[in-house]
């Protein structure tokens, strides 16, 4: 009987769930897809603000923007992407919708692929009045 019950315990315990087994990584998110987030204007005071930000992101090295203006409009760009071997994201990108003239910006984010850009700055590059910084993390 006690051999029984040794046996039965080894086989037990053999065929228990390890519960130190490591848990699955976290998803690995590429660049392309839809990027949502927040920008800043840092140095104009009367359109200080957090302000709505999109980018959809594609395979090709092509950028579409939706962001919310200042003025309350909506605006649309165009533009290409790069990322560098030290994982910084850049863009440049050109205004579509814009009725005065044509607005022209710069950025550049550190990418991770966990699904966030940080520390971004944009710039006006075309009219050289406006900067600011951005964050964004990827729609999944």
């Amino acid at each position: 009987m006690l051999a029984a019950f040794l046996i039965t315990s080894i086989v037990f315990n053999a065929c228990q769930k390890d519960s130190t087994s490591p848990t699955p990584d976290s998803p690995k998110y590429q660049v392309e897809g839809l990027w949502i987030g927040t920008y800043t204007i840092d140095n104009s005071p009367s359109e200080s603000g957090i302000y709505f930000y999109s980018y959809a992101v594609y395979k090709d090295g092509s950028i579409l923007i939706k962001g919310m203006g200042a003025d309350g409009n909506t605006y649309y760009s165009s533009g290409q992407w790069a990322l560098s071997s030290t994982n910084v994201f850049s863009s440049t990108y050109t205004t579509i919708n814009f009725s005065g003239a044509q607005v022209t910006q710069t950025m550049t984010a550190n990418f991770s692929d966990t699904g966030k850009m940080t520390e971004g700055v944009w710039t006006d590059t075309k009219n050289g009045s406006q900067t600011g910084k951005l964050t964004m993390e990827r729609v999944n």
